[in-house]
């Protein structure tokens, strides 16, 4: 049987496709199994901006390289299984935030005829959601008394040291305002970036060396492996525990202060100590034996990428140690912004 030119050339571009789209979805598992862990070494603040925005890079660039967006839900389905096996403490909101980033960009690039488009609202409504969901399971956990209780705090705070008294303005939502405010602004930009992809892959696919040894050279920071910490431990928790105590103690030094606005305060965590006992000895137990089988039935299905894409993470490992190597002549700020940037072109880039 004769094959023409024709039909070679889209056998090769499909090869090349799925073989993209396999090393798109291995970042991808990468980033939410790993990146987390570095950004931490680095001390970088909030995170999950970051995991988030890289999120919409990749699920992009699946949709760029993928004939179906149905390619984004398999995809997704991989990262998750992947981050079972390779972060099995992971809290489940990441597996539903995951989930979450998956079905949006399915139904985002049902069609590729508005790509940038797409990217964008993409960035936006992934950021968004990073943004609230840590204001909605602190709120789930202690209720709008967070909120009353932070504004308390701060309105007392400014009029006795600064002077300052607007009784109209509810300190607690202005930041909470700020926070996704913030999330929706990274959100804006990154889509605006991820639409741009196509064109930058072309212009930096020239740049990037095509094998990176693996030479150890400058190590990124470590920090200790840490303990599971208790929430209360945590620095959400150390703040809430901060703030609480606070106000119970500015209610002896100032009399004005009412004695509801303690009580409330004592029963905010109250509340949030029974909500997290029942969260950590009833369903959360019952949510992970779920999960677990959700992977043990699909992971014989999916077998072949998870071996492939697992086999990926040295490389990738070495190549991030490569990228913090080149950074070393810059300082602060520019170094984290030139280390990621080109971790992510040299991770999608090198072979």
């Amino acid at each position: 049987m004769h094959i023409t030119r024709e039909t070679k050339s889209a056998i090769n571009e499909e090869n090349d496709d799925r073989l993209n789209i396999l090393k798109v979805t291995a970042l991808w598992a990468f980033s939410e199994s790993a990146f987390g862990g570095i950004l931490h070494a680095l001390t970088i603040p909030l995170r999950g901006l970051f995991i988030s925005s890289a999120a919409v890079l990749f699920i992009s660039l699946i949709a760029q390289f993928s004939k179906n967006s149905k390619e984004i839900l398999k995809s997704t389905l991989i990262v998750i299984l992947i981050k079972a096996v390779v972060s099995p403490h992971s809290p489940l909101t990441a597996y539903l935030a995951v989930s979450v980033q998956g079905v949006l960009g399915f139904l985002l690039f049902f069609t590729k005829k508005f790509y940038r488009l797409s990217a964008l609202l993409l960035g936006l409504m992934v950021l968004f959601l990073s943004g609230i969901q840590k204001i909605v399971i602190l709120t789930i956990l202690f209720g709008n008394t967070l909120w009353n209780t932070l504004d308390t705090f701060i309105t007392q705070i400014t009029v006795e040291i600064f002077n300052i008294d607007h009784p109209n303005l509810n300190y607690g939502y202005i930041i909470i305002a700020g926070y996704v405010l913030l999330h929706l602004i990274a959100g804006l930009f990154i889509g605006i970036y991820a639409g741009k992809l196509p064109h930058k892959i072309n212009y930096y696919t020239n740049l990037i060396p095509t094998f990176i040894e693996d030479k150890t050279g400058e190590e990124i920071p470590n920090k200790y492996k840490r303990k599971k910490k208790n929430w209360f431990l945590r620095p959400t928790g150390v703040f809430v525990l901060g703030l609480s105590f606070s106000v119970i103690i500015l209610s002896y030094l100032l009399p004005e202060l009412e004695e509801i606005v303690v009580m409330s305060v004592v029963v905010m965590l109250v509340r949030s100590i029974v909500i997290t006992f029942i969260w950590y000895t009833l369903l959360a137990p019952l949510a992970q034996k779920l999960l677990q089988k959700f992977v043990a039935t699909r992971k014989s299905k999916y077998s072949k990428e998870l071996e492939e894409i697992i086999s990926m993470f040295p490389q990738f490992k070495a190549t991030v140690r490569y990228c913090w190597k080149l950074s070393k002549d810059k300082k602060g700020y520019n170094r984290i912004h030139y280390f990621l940037s080109m971790s992510f072109y040299y991770l999608l880039l090198s072979k």
